[in-house]
């Protein structure tokens, strides 16, 4: 059984891990929500010399996702 994280707990748990990708863009949002029996991320940029930081920090929450359930009882 995966540990449940609020919204608020996977911002701050991919915004860590991100840190090896390289420093969050000043431009950048991360949105995450539920979606089925997991949660998933937006991220909203205006650059597109970000799109590789973009590409890698989907990869991480696909890794993430595996580790971690969103708590969309803590949401409401």
């Amino acid at each position: 059984m995966k540990p449940k994280k609020t919204v608020a707990e996977l911002q701050k748990i991919i915004r860590q891990a991100s840190r090896d990708i390289g420093p969050w863009p000043a431009n950048m949002a991360l949105l995450i929500y539920p979606l089925d029996d997991s949660w998933r991320i937006m991220v909203s940029y205006s650059d597109a010399a970000q799109t590789p930081f973009r590409d890698r920090l989907m990869e991480l929450s696909r890794q993430l996702a595996e580790l971690y359930d969103l708590d969309a009882a803590a949401q409401r």
